[in-house]
């Protein structure tokens, strides 16, 4: 998933499925909760803040979430724009329920969330924080 990008007063990363396993119980309870659910959603825990973005039910494993590019907003804030890839015309794919999602840290203020394809913004929902 690569190393944390900065954008001037604002840093993230994207954490491994891997990483995600080391996280206390709670976090990971609350990740697979939310994860059903298209949204952004955060938590604070232990001076860190997560935010959860998320596709909610999708057919198939061959749908993907990707953060695409960072910016700045007029307002200052950061601007996250991710894209969502989806399985190949014709190509095989399991038929198995999965909730693509992107489980990242940042540091600095929230950003927002923006859809790469059509720049319409992800909507923050109900979250921990």
């Amino acid at each position: 998933m690569g190393g944390e990008q900065q954008k001037k007063g604002f840093s993230y990363r994207v954490l491994s499925v891997k990483e995600q396993k080391k996280m206390p119980g709670s976090v990971r309870k609350w990740i697979n909760k939310v994860r059903t659910e298209k949204g952004v959603y955060t938590r604070r825990h232990r001076g860190g803040c997560y935010l959860v973005i998320a596709a909610g039910m999708k057919p198939n494993p061959g749908y993907r979430l990707e953060v695409s590019k960072l910016s700045k907003e007029e307002d200052g804030r950061p601007a996250m724009w991710v894209r969502e890839t989806i399985p190949e015309s014709g190509q095989m794919q399991p038929q198995v329920i999965s909730y693509p999602c992107l489980v990242i840290r940042v540091k600095g203020g929230l950003p927002h969330v923006f859809r790469a394809e059509s720049g319409n913004p992800i909507q923050y929902r109900d979250s921990d924080i």
